[in-house]
């Protein structure tokens, strides 16, 4: 007598899809519609001027379905470059966070450019997470679309969350034991932004490897994600240089499943703003001309 196949266990894991699939949501005339089943959501309807304040009751609903949908899309005419911040406090406390090559603009000093003109830097177009070298990483980034161009230059974002969920489980039960070390120099993130020895001797010792878990727990979700990139992670530690680089090609074969993927087209003026802790993201250098992007975070 045959023994019949149990199908689920021959086979690579597919999502459950349902689990995260979610229906769109209408509140004082704004429309939250969600992207793809896996991950995003655009919002419709909404217009802020600099200085005024987004409803409380909307506000905690866009806060809600950030966590839940991963990343907001917020169509052109939502805000302009001044009321940019306006909207990303919505979601907390603004922070600046610029470097060498990506100043402050002169129209909203709390925020800084990527300059496409400017920033010669290429590490955006690598799978990270903002800040992933750093204990405290950005929980929200945000990005104001001032000049895109005509075709290209999109941005790709990855469920971390749901590549954990890709894992078998027993291969995750033991991932989750294991510790990554990140660090900004693990592709020359800083000694490329640096070039005085002095000021690079200073920023590294103000950003030294840090140990994380290979598998983070979400704060808010607790949702399980897979925290290794391959902008940051340098190896996994208490194994060897093979097992390490083996088992950081699988997690990062995840992150690039199209499964768990979204691709955002830039429109001028739209507004993006991501869970740092629930995606994972990364350019496209497909374009040509001259794109920027303002930037605001939320730590």
């Amino acid at each position: 007598m045959q023994t019949a196949i149990d199908l689920a266990a021959a086979q690579p894991r597919v999502l459950d899809i349902a689990a995260y699939a979610a229906q769109e949501e209408r509140l004082a005339g704004v429309r939250i519609a969600p992207i793809e089943p896996i991950l995003g959501a655009r919002v419709t309807g909404l217009r802020l001027r600099a200085g005024e304040r987004v409803p409380e009751p909307l506000a905690a609903t866009l806060r809600r379905k950030l966590l839940e949908r991963g990343f907001l899309v917020f169509e052109p005419g939502t805000v302009d470059a001044e009321a940019f911040v306006d909207l990303v406090s919505v979601f907390g406390d603004v922070q600046y966070s610029g470097g060498p090559y990506t100043p402050a603009p002169q129209d909203n000093r709390l925020v800084n450019t990527i300059d496409s003109s400017i920033k010669k830097t290429h590490m955006n177009y690598i799978w990270h997470v903002d800040g992933g070298y750093r204990h405290h990483s950005p929980k929200m980034t945000a990005l104001f679309g001032h000049t895109v161009p005509e075709a290209g230059g999109d941005t790709l974002f990855a469920n971390a969350v749901a590549a954990y969920d890709l894992l078998d489980p027993l291969f995750a039960r033991y991932i989750e034991t294991l510790t990554a070390v990140q660090s900004a120099e693990s592709v020359g993130h800083l000694t490329l932004q640096y070039h005085d020895p002095d000021e690079l001797a200073r920023q590294r010792g103000l950003n030294p490897p840090i140990e994380t878990p290979v598998i983070r727990v979400h704060p808010e979700t607790g949702g399980k994600q897979v925290f290794v990139n391959e902008s940051y992670t340098l190896r996994i530690k208490a194994v060897t240089r093979a097992v390490s680089q083996n088992l950081l090609n699988i997690l990062f074969d995840l992150i690039k499943s199209p499964e768990i993927q979204v691709r955002f087209r830039w429109e001028q003026g739209a507004v993006l703003i991501w869970d740092n802790r629930t995606v994972q993201h990364r350019g496209v250098h497909d374009y040509s001309g001259r794109r920027v992007l303002y930037r605001a975070i939320v730590s």
